[in-house]
């Protein structure tokens, strides 16, 4: 009888031994979607402009005047979203207006337009 005992002991070992090596080996390593972001940077190039924008990623409307090329404005957007961004000139003077809008630090649209009296640039696109 104390054989016996002493033999389903050392299976019980055994068996839970290799139990926890297999488990060991098989961990299951949950999977976590990787969240993919979208910054959106909008910048000008002009001495005093109005810009007109999307300020969130619920596409809304922003006004702001006398704005020069040190402007920039950056928020983080939503997949097949809208990027808007208007400059109008405001200064009085003739000038070249520049709108650009990167996605994620890189040139989404840009666009320059020269008007002897009143320039404006006007870019939209969609994040995707």
């Amino acid at each position: 009888m104390k054989k016996l005992l002493i033999l389903i002991s050392i299976i019980s070992i055994v068996f839970f031994a290799c139990k926890k090596e297999d488990d060991k080996n098989n961990i299951i390593t949950p999977v976590v979607p990787v969240k993919k972001t979208y910054k959106v940077t909008y910048e000008i190039g002009c001495t005093d402009c109005q810009v007109i924008y999307y300020g969130d990623s619920l596409e809304t409307q922003v006004v702001e005047d006398h704005r020069t090329s040190t402007w920039t404005y950056t928020f983080y957007g939503r997949k097949n979203q809208s990027a808007l961004l208007f400059a109008y000139n405001t200064s009085g003077a003739p000038q070249g207006v520049t709108a650009t809008i990167k996605l994620n630090d890189t040139l989404l649209t840009t666009q320059t337009n020269y008007c002897p009296i009143s320039g404006y640039s006007f870019v939209e696109d969609t994040i995707r």
